[in-house]
């Protein structure tokens, strides 16, 4: 593995989410919406006209961005979804969503305040929701910053020995039935992503054929919406998954670093994902079934073939998302 990539993953986690939201943030600018068609009117729905839907899209954003506001536009949003435009529910989504990217470093910082963080983790257990630790904690003003933490959108996790809020993009759920389709099939992958995260202290804790499902369900949006409006986010997803396929990460690294020999979960994970999936048309597939091939050839050993094809195939450099 070379040591960009080292460089890169050992970041602390503070950096990284911090640098994540940024990153995430200046890429969901909301850019014009093409080809969105008005919500679909029947019997068991309300009626939608576009001067009511603009009232209402209105009203959400003149809550959304009152400090502290995120809880009430989300409440807002949810009572009054069914009543706008598909292309207004759509926008308000990736608002909310963009609002919530925002305040996530303010939210992060007044959670690692090391008084807050002592009182956290001294009632904390194992996989704990914001909720769960707040009917353990009978400091009046901890339980207010989790509820405000839990109902702006987060949900809470353990990092590196520390508890941090992140996305909850399962709080999105209750909107896919109105907005686009490629937004419905990027919050279901992000939704993936922050309920179960691949990566923790510089390891992957998911197993090699969930990496490989994931990053093909990531290309398969990429090909299906090219012009959606979070292509950015999901093709930096991909990016960081095709860093973990083909080299892994420090701590569970794709070739051991003593024996040089790829790990052997990963060559029977690889090798089921590619039989399963042998009639997609598939990029990304067809690249781990090249690098299977050289592997194979090499006797599953990380040798000057082995890296020269992952520099030149897989340079770091073009994934990484500095």
């Amino acid at each position: 593995m070379t040591s960009s990539f080292h460089s890169v993953t050992r970041k602390g986690m503070r950096t990284f989410i911090t640098a994540t939201a940024i990153l995430m943030l200046l890429q969901t600018a909301i850019a014009p919406l093409s080809g969105v068609a008005a919500a679909a009117s029947s019997s068991t729905e309300p009626k939608v006209t576009t001067a009511s839907s603009t009232t209402i899209y209105k009203t959400f954003q003149s809550m959304l961005y009152k400090k502290n506001g995120l809880p009430a536009a989300d409440t807002y949003l949810e009572s009054h979804i069914k009543k706008v435009t598909k292309h207004h529910a759509t926008l308000m989504v990736l608002q909310l969503e963009n609002a919530r990217l925002k305040a996530l470093s303010a939210m992060t910082d007044r959670l690692l305040v090391p008084n807050v963080q002592d009182k956290m983790i001294k009632a904390y257990k194992l996989n704990d929701s914001f909720t769960q630790l707040m009917s353990r904690n009978n400091d009046t003003s901890l339980r207010a910053l989790l509820q405000q933490a839990r109902d702006s959108g987060y949900r809470l996790v353990m990092l590196e020995g520390s508890l941090y809020p992140i996305m909850n993009y399962m709080a999105f759920q209750k909107y896919i039935s109105y907005v686009k389709p490629d937004i419905k099939q990027y919050i279901n992958i992000m939704a993936v992503e922050t309920s179960n995260l691949a990566a923790d202290d510089g390891a992957l804790v998911i197993g090699y054929q969930d990496i490989l499902n994931r990053a093909l369900n990531q290309e398969r949006f990429l090909n299906e919406y090219p012009k959606s409006n979070r292509v950015k986010q999901v093709n930096n997803l991909m990016n960081n998954y095709t860093l973990y396929t083909f080299y892994g990460l420090n701590n569970t690294p794709l070739f051991d670093y003593e024996t040089n020999k790829m790990t052997a979960n990963a060559q029977k994970g690889y090798k089921a994902v590619l039989q399963r999936n042998s009639s997609e048309d598939s990029a990304f597939l067809t690249k781990l079934e090249k690098f299977m091939d050289i592997v194979t050839e090499a006797k599953f050993e990380k040798t000057p073939a082995v890296e020269k094809w992952l520099e030149q195939n897989v340079p770091v450099s073009d994934y990484a998302n500095y």
